[in-house]
């Protein structure tokens, strides 16, 4: 059954259009109404229904202002206007944007059917459609895995690809938007180089490109500066060979992405497997002794140090992450047995990525380890504490930061950590991406959202990074799990 709201701001014509037709019988059920604007946008938004059935003429927001928020929230929903007046630019500004049809008043019973019927196909094509673009998603996450040995060549092949040239690289980049144009697998030639491109992401596009190297590397250039224009970021793997694993390719470009989403000025990043670790060895051996001492200046100065030199060298982002740990082991080696460094974590360089800005705000999470003040427990009550864990809980699905619910709460971001810890018995993001990850097993149940927008629901916008912590949290994937 698809789901139906009726907005009109006279009730009685609201119950009208309920009463006009037999809704289950034509495979929609309706599951409420609203008599202006505001309060249908806002039952829009919270029941998220298949189709609105708008008058347009209504207190608040009219129909088409309606119609345009919702195209402007990116919702799904279909949309059929409803007018007492027979006005042509009602209709054409309605179409134009994104209306599945416009009804006159009084509404009659057979063109709504037929209307209805209309928009059953049109909702079923793309259910369909979802499904398999589900299946698409599945099997490129799995061909993807840094430890999947799938070679470039087998992959090519199986697609019935013919390999033209010797060289292949998976450039990765990130878009200002998403385009729902965009497709999964599709291939394209042009002047000796060729490319398929997958979506990998909301907003990031991948592509495997075979090429020849010595022969026409500025083709590579070219189809870079020219079919990538209009990406945000870039990241290039290093090259490879038809007996490379694909899943290696791609895990290189997507570190070269993150790199140059992390530092600064650095838009276009080639993979490079270079080892910065013995250029720091001295400087992270100060840190260390500093910990050790709990010399708050030594160790403030060691990590501007460090994140300047981070930066000065340009440093991989999973290079980044290892000289981030090695610092973290050193406060759990020191002070393992002090509540307040409870909340640091080890972090990996895809959730350095999406948790800080920058390489300062990056090492900042262990500077304030040290700038605690012990009295500051006896200023938190339970209550706030209390009040604290109900906020994440009614907002783990947004884009929520422990630094600013630190921010909000008034809270040094150490100990706040520390308190969540102590609460929940974990720590901050384990905590929220478990409740997102359980609402997201409990909406797999329902098959007429596709896996994307499950991913998207419960607040994430990479696929491939839900796919693997949902795999890792339940020993399988959503879609998997959906077949069981």
């Amino acid at each position: 059954m698809y789901s139906v709201l009726i907005v009109d701001d006279e009730p009685w014509v609201a119950n009208g259009l309920k009463a006009l037709i037999d809704w289950e019988n034509l495979g929609y059920t309706v599951i409420g109404e609203a008599h202006d604007g505001v309060q249908a946008m806002a039952a829009i938004e919270e029941k998220e229904p298949d189709v609105v059935i708008s008058d347009i003429r209504m207190p608040g927001f009219n129909g088409i202002q309606l119609l345009e928020r919702i195209r402007l929230q990116g919702l799904q929903t279909k949309v059929i206007l409803i007018s007492g007046y027979a006005e042509f630019e009602y209709a054409q500004k309605a179409l134009r944007l994104g209306a599945f049809d416009y009804l006159l008043k009084p509404v009659d019973r057979n063109k709504l059917t037929e209307t209805l019927l209309r928009l059953k196909t049109k909702l079923a094509d793309k259910h369909k459609a979802n499904n398999e673009l589900d299946l698409l998603l599945e099997d490129l996450f799995e061909l993807l895995e840094p430890d999947n040995n799938i070679k470039i060549s087998n992959f090519l092949t199986n697609r019935g690809i013919e390999l033209e040239f010797p060289h292949c690289r998976v450039i990765s980049c990130l878009f200002p938007h998403s385009s729902a144009g965009d497709s999964v697998g599709e291939q394209t030639a042009q002047n000796d180089i060729r490319w398929i491109r997958f979506r990998t992401g909301q907003n990031k596009m991948s592509y495997l490109v075979n090429y020849d190297e010595q022969k026409n590397s500025v083709g590579l250039l070219d189809f870079i500066s020219g079919s990538l224009a209009g990406a945000q970021y870039i990241g290039i793997s290093g090259i490879g060979v038809y007996s490379t694993p694909i899943g290696k390719l791609y895990q290189e470009s997507d570190i070269a992405l993150s790199s140059s989403c992390f530092l600064p000025e650095q838009r276009i990043t080639e993979y490079k497997a270079t080892d910065h670790a013995a250029a720091l060895s001295k400087l992270v051996l100060k840190i260390e002794l500093a910990i050790k001492g709990y010399k708050r200046d030594l160790i403030e100065q060691g990590l501007d140090e460090l994140s300047e030199e981070c930066v000065a060298l340009r440093m991989p982002i999973d290079q980044i992450s290892t000289v981030y740990n090695q610092i973290v082991l050193f406060v759990y080696k020191y002070y393992g047995n002090n509540d307040l460094v409870h909340g640091i974590e080890y972090l990996t360089y895809s959730q350095i990525v999406r948790t800080c800005e920058s390489v300062q705000q990056l090492f900042e999470r262990i500077r304030v380890i040290f700038e605690q003040q012990p009295d500051e427990e006896l200023l938190i009550s339970k209550e706030t504490v209390k009040k604290i864990i109900q906020y994440i809980d009614s907002s783990y699905t947004e884009d929520i930061s422990l630094s600013m619910l630190s921010r909000q709460f008034n809270i040094s971001l150490g100990y706040l950590s520390a308190l969540i810890k102590k609460e929940t018995g974990t720590n901050y993001s384990d905590y929220v991406v478990t409740k997102r990850l359980n609402l997201a097993k409990e909406l797999l149940s329902d098959v007429s959202l596709s896996i994307q927008e499950i991913v998207e629901r419960v607040g994430y916008k990479d696929y491939f990074h839900f796919n693997k912590l949902f795999k890792k949290h339940f020993g399988i994937t959503p879609s998997k799990h959906r077949k069981v």
